[in-house]
Order: C-alpha cells, then structure tokens, then sequence
C-alpha cells in the first residue's frame, strides 16, 4: 500500500465520512481515511432501538471518564465516544436536528452564519415526509417521522397541551421552539450513520483507502507544515505523508489531545509532559462544553412503555418477528421518540431547556434493555454557561486525556436545570399520566424543597453526549478551518463549533464537514 497521499483525513466519524466522500468525488486526488478503532461490525450498531446496547459494547468506544467534577458531588462520569468506524454516527440515538438558526449567526464567524449553512443542510438531506421548502430529498442523509411511537407518547404531548406549551410543527423548519414527536436518521428500519451515508456509496473509489484499527500517534510536521501522521498498526508505527492537507476529524476530545501530542497547544501544558512546543497555541483543548442533564424517572405496573417483562412475552415475540422480517416496529425507533424545546424564563429570547421523554423505564444497574416498567423525563440544559477543558495527561498517545467540563461551575446552569425539573414534574404529574397509576422513583416525592432538587442534580448530573468548542473557530482554527500557525493542517468536526447548538449535534457537524470539504476543494471563495 502507497504511503502517500494528497488528503490525510484523521478519524471517520461523522465528519470524517464526510469528508472522505466529498474529497474522493475527486478522481484526480488520493484520500486516506483513518479510524482508531474497529469497523462498524457490531449488529447492535444497525438496529436503531439497540442504541444501549451499542454504547455499551466497549469496543465500539473510548472508555473516557471525565476528571472529578466539583460541583457534581465530585463524581466522575461516564463520556461515551464512538471508537469505531462511523464514530458517534454509530452509537448516538439518531435524532435529526438541525438547530436553532440564530445560534450561528451568534457565532459572529464569516461564512458560518445561518444562511451560509442552510444550503449544507438542504444538500445532506433525504427527508421521506418532505413537503416544504425547508425540507429537501435527494441528500445522502436519510430521515423519517418515527411510525408509530410508544403510545405513552400520546400521553407526554396530552400532558404538555394541558400546560399550555405549544407544539412544534417541525424541528427543523426553522423556529424549534415547541414539542412534537421528533425525526430520526432511519433507513428502512436501520440506523443512518457516516458510513452507511456517506462512506460506503465511496467505498468503490480506487482513490479512497480506509484504514481501520489504525490511530494516529502524531501530526508529522516539517518546516511548518503538516507532512503526515504516524500511525500505529498491527504493533508498529509508520508514517503516511501528505501532498496537499492534513485534516483532523478526531472530534471534540480528540483533536485537541493529538494536536498536544505533536507539540501544538499550550506550551506550559507540553513542557510539563515533555513535548517540544512547535506551535504556542494556549487555546487548543479549552472551552469544552456539554450539555448538562438529569431526570426524573417513574415506575408503573403498566405495560404500555418500552421494556420487557413476562407479562409482555407475547409481545415482545412479536417485536422481534417484526424486525426480523420487515425491519418495521418499535426495534425500528430509536426508542426516544418525543421532545420540546421551551424557555425557562420568560426573558429568555429563545429556548434554553429541553424536555426528552423516556417511554421506557431506566434501569438502575445501566442495562441496556428496559426490565420492567416506566417512563420519565431528561431535561437538558441547552445553553450551558460553564466551560472546561481538554489536556493531554501523558505524552503517550494512548493514555486518555484529562477531560473536565467544570460543569455547575457557573450558577446559571444550575438555574435552568432546576426549571426543567419542575417542568419535568408538571408533566408527569398531568391527568393524561394518572391511568398508569405510577410512582416516582427518581429522585422520589420526598425530594421537594429547592436544596433538595439541586442535590439530587448534582448527585445524577449527566451529559448528553453533545461536547464542543476545543479547537474554536477564532480561537485555534480560522474561519477557512485552518489550524493557526500550521500549513496544510485543519480541524473539522465538533471541536470548532464556538458554542454548542441547542440540541442534537450530529447533523450540524455533518453540514460543517460538507462545508468545509467545499472549503478545502476551493469550491467556495
């Protein structure tokens, strides 16, 4: 196999299937494609309600653990990150959602704003139900309105009518603000990830190679530019050189660390674990931020949520000759099906809370498949005022960096994460629940008074898997994705967002990785 190559894409998650498709349309290029970890074989990875069962399968991930966070009872969690061909686009829960249009043009970055976007958004996608402007079909991204959702959705959108919050026609028609069922990235009954969008319709290209179980241990870099990376495989270091760019799609944790490891961030930071500074960058590896969530969790006798029990024994036989043979019921939904977007304050110009619900009770143990019963509420904060940050721990390139989101940190979070536990209980507590006849087991009515509900924040505080913001745009890359003070190095994935969208993340960074291969092919001036 050649060693050279014009385009060096580093990691194929989301955007990095992106990117290897776009370039290699090409037939005039080579592209070399890298994945630290194994290809997508996983068959819980295709059957989109086994999104659990996915996550968990350590081979499919990175095993991090955030540092000790202070102001969630010191307790370090879990940051699941797909270690795996397709990346996050292999194990997230396939919500499609684009964003709010404003939040890019606050990004205050030429070329990033919402119209700048919005023809990335049209181009990637296939939406069946399409019958509006804002909607297209014909893109590599298929998506679909969930069939038929746990009827206990019937009760979730009963109940928020009767509070009077208003309903969302469509999430990504413009204005999110409301709750609905929401769409999913579904195709015939499996989950639409990088690879089976993007990557194999490419996979014929004699110009594109993939590599898979391949990591990369360094960004080469000569005379101030990036050469190549060196890789490791079957044991052994090599290098491949690049003619044209290195592009880093490593994500959010990724990037960062890897750009440490080759001597470009912080020279403090590299000094301390005895790597040459090339490149005084301080701002690689900060301003990390997540969104924040936590929940209230019911238990009911009732069989209607997701989950298995003996009683329901027939059905779920009948579940899996479902999907067995049609690829059609609720193995085909990515389980949560339902959510709104709403303001926690009146002052607030736009959403900043969302309300996810579970049709199906959680275990306590983490397991994937619901034993038993029940159905509750994530509510997430959407705006998150905390940040933190992301360094090198080692100058091995297989210890795992030190992540810390420094999450509460600013008090504001807390605020609204407070506000989506008392719209959580309203909800829950809506005549359109009260025939399930059910009990709150998280955090359970005992819990009440204010110091109570921030406690049991702190205690249960999660992220929802939507990181952002270590290599900015400003900050560490330009507004064309180029690494500041590098020739031939970029970044594209999520580590660029400056702030995170307000909601699911996977397709905007899919919109930014079609973006930004137009960049990088000069197709934009």
């Amino acid at each position: 196999m050649t060693d050279t190559f014009d385009y060096i894409v580093v990691g194929a998650g989301t955007a990095g299937c992106v990117l290897a498709a776009r370039l290699s349309e090409d037939p005039e290029v080579t592209v070399a494609l890298l994945e630290a970890g194994p290809p997508d074989s996983d068959p819980a990875i295709r059957v989109p309600a086994m999104v659990g069962k996915a996550i968990a399968n350590p081979r499919n991930g990175w095993g991090y653990t955030t540092v000790p966070q202070v102001h969630a009872d010191g307790r370090q969690l879990p940051v699941p990150r797909g270690r795996v061909l397709g990346g996050c686009s292999s194990i997230n829960g396939m919500v499609y959602f684009r964003g709010h249009p404003r939040e890019y043009d606050e990004w205050g970055v030429p070329g990033w704003t919402w119209n700048d976007l919005k023809p990335y958004f049209l181009k990637l996608e296939n939406y069946e139900a399409a019958s509006t402007p804002s909607r297209t079909r014909g893109g590599p991204v298929n998506v679909i309105d969930i069939p038929r959702p746990n009827p206990l959705v019937k009760r979730f959108l009963a109940a928020t009518d009767s509070l009077g919050l208003p309903r969302c026609a469509d999430f990504n028609g413009g204005d999110p603000e409301g709750f609905n069922p929401r769409q999913g990235a579904i195709r015939n009954g499996r989950r639409e990830s990088g690879v089976t969008a993007y990557l194999n319709p490419a996979r014929g290209r004699p110009n594109l190679t993939i590599l898979t179980d391949a990591p990369a241990t360094r960004i080469c870099l000569a005379d101030g530019r990036a050469a190549g990376v060196e890789i490791e495989q079957n044991g052994s270091r090599r290098v491949l050189n690049a003619r044209r760019e290195v592009i880093l799609s490593c994500g959010t944790y990724g990037s960062p660390q890897l750009l440490q490891l080759s001597g470009i961030g912080d020279p403090a930071l590299l000094r301390q674990h005895g790597i040459v500074p090339l490149v005084n960058l301080p701002a690689v590896g900060q301003n990390l931020h997540d969104h924040p969530a936590a929940a209230v969790a019911m238990r009911t006798e009732n069989t209607e949520s997701y989950g298995f029990s003996w009683r329901t024994l027939p059905r779920s036989l009948w579940i899996a000759a479902q999907y067995l043979f049609a690829r059609k019921g609720p193995l085909a939904s990515n389980v949560f099906e339902a959510n709104g977007f709403m303001r926690s304050r009146p002052d607030v110009d736009r959403p900043d809370l969302q309300i996810i619900f579970m049709p199906a009770h959680r275990n306590a143990n983490g397991h994937w498949l619901p034993r038993g019963h029940g159905y509750g509420i994530i509510f997430v904060a959407l705006r998150p005022f905390s940040r933190g940050s992301v360094k090198i721990a080692s100058s091995d390139p297989f210890a795992k960096p030190a992540i810390d989101f420094n999450f509460l940190a600013d008090a504001r979070d807390m605020d609204v994460l407070v506000k989506g536990f008392e719209t959580a209980r309203r909800i829950l507590g809506a005549a359109s629940f009260a025939p399930l006849a059910s009990q709150e087991i998280v955090p359970g009515s005992a819990v009440q008074q204010r110091a109570d509900i921030e406690a049991h924040i702190r205690r249960t505080l999660v992220t929802v898997h939507h990181p952002c913001g270590t290599c900015r745009i400003g900050d560490v890359v330009d507004d064309q994705l180029r690494v500041k003070g590098v020739q031939g190095l970029r970044v594209v994935d999520a580590s660029v967002i400056p702030t995170v969208i307000s909601g699911n993340s996977n397709i905007p960074v899919n919109a930014i990785a079609e973006r930004g291969a137009d960049l990088i092919r000069g197709k934009i001036p």
